[in-house]
């Protein structure tokens, strides 16, 4: 009989003590296989914590957590890089398989982690990390896993989703980023954000797990909606187009063009329909054509729910001794990405970039006339 399956938990935040909250109350129909948390490590051991959650649980050392070998699975919730990754890697070099959130750590350095998890035959799982609660990678890597993906083209940032939304209804960019801080969609600071660095994390993500490509943010074009005229944007919205943070890539016989970018979508298109904080991503595929994800990609209950079904994931893996991550055998190294966005605002329609936004104004002007 199969011993109950060891978690460690690495921070209990918002997110963290969601997920150890769920995972305590151990339900069985969600898991179907018996599991047991052993430790969850924090900054402080004197801050006020999610109920349900034990403080007997709760060490101050994530050294200790590391350590611990009644742990099989490591969850890590912490955020960052610098320590982030040092304890990844060392659950990895121990043994342990990891599910996580991290998009700035797997952007960054998914390639290498995944080349030790493959010579570990470990586990490394990161659903949440690109959409949320959009099962985008497991489309990639389980509907769509004989069928090459050509190209994908999605709005994969809330925050500047809502901003954008917001903005159209009138107001300046501060105004409608002040209101989205107060909803809680924006970060106290909102820089990732609306500097297009979230959309570049998961854009690399994702040009990993679509193309086999050894993509790493740092090797990416991006750029955000700061500073983007509400008065322009309106006028695009009044001839139906709606201005979206963009993030695309596709792969062709002269390599991999992949960038972060706002942009026009025509209000019919379904990323133009995207409201709020809504997230959505269309994945073209040769045999299978067009597929389109819509759905909550941010905040509480939708990043939990992604690393929940991670969870649930590996947990089977082990019982039934096979692991999902085992699918990938590598990534291809890649010389270079090329942009795919012009320099100017431009219009996406049905994957092509078209005219730039400025004949929009031309053309009106003439009409006027």
């Amino acid at each position: 009989m199969q011993a109950s399956i060891g978690i460690g938990i690495l921070g209990c935040g918002v997110v963290g003590g969601g997920v150890a909250q769920r995972l305590l109350a151990k339900e069985p129909h969600v898991y179907g296989v018996d599991h047991t948390v052993h430790a969850i490590a924090v900054r402080s051991l004197a801050t006020e914590r999610a109920e349900g959650i034990p403080r007997s649980l709760l060490i101050d050392s994530a050294n200790a957590l590391l350590a611990d070998h009644r742990i099989d699975l490591v969850v890590e919730t912490m955020g960052g890089t610098t320590l982030a990754a040092e304890f990844v890697e060392r659950a990895l070099e121990r043994g342990c398989h990891v599910v996580t959130a991290n998009k700035a750590l797997i952007g960054s350095q998914g390639p290498r982690l995944h080349a030790l998890a493959a010579r570990r035959g470990l586990s490394l799982r990161y659903e949440a990390a690109v959409g949320g609660a959009l099962p985008i990678l497991r489309t990639v890597d389980e509907a769509l896993a004989g069928d090459p993906i050509e190209s994908f083209v999605g709005v994969l940032n809330g925050t500047c989703n809502a901003i954008l939304s917001a903005m159209e209804q009138g107001g300046s960019f501060e105004e409608a980023l002040a209101d989205a801080q107060r909803a809680g969609f924006a970060e106290a600071d909102p820089s990732e954000d609306i500097d297009g660095v979230d959309s570049a994390h998961k854009l690399a993500i994702l040009v990993q797990r679509a193309f086999g490509a050894a993509a790493i943010t740092p090797r990416l074009r991006y750029r955000g909606i700061r500073g983007i005229d509400g008065d322009a944007l309106r006028r695009y919205s009044k001839r139906g187009y709606r201005m979206k943070l963009l993030a695309a890539a596709r792969r062709d016989e002269d390599g991999i063009a992949a960038e972060v970018a706002p942009a026009l979508v025509p209000r019919e298109h379904p990323l133009g329909a995207l409201e709020g904080a809504q997230n959505g991503v269309l994945l073209r595929a040769r045999d299978a054509g067009e597929l389109y994800l819509r759905g909550v990609g941010a905040g509480r209950p939708a990043t939990s729910s992604a690393i929940l079904g991670d969870i649930a994931d590996v947990l089977r893996g082990i019982v039934a001794r096979t692991q999902r991550n085992d699918r990938i055998d590598g990534f291809a190294p890649i010389l270079d990405i090329r942009p795919i966005f012009p320099d100017t605002l431009a219009i996406w329609n049905d994957g092509f970039l078209t005219s730039p936004a400025t004949q929009l104004d031309a053309a009106h002007s003439s009409s006027a006339h």
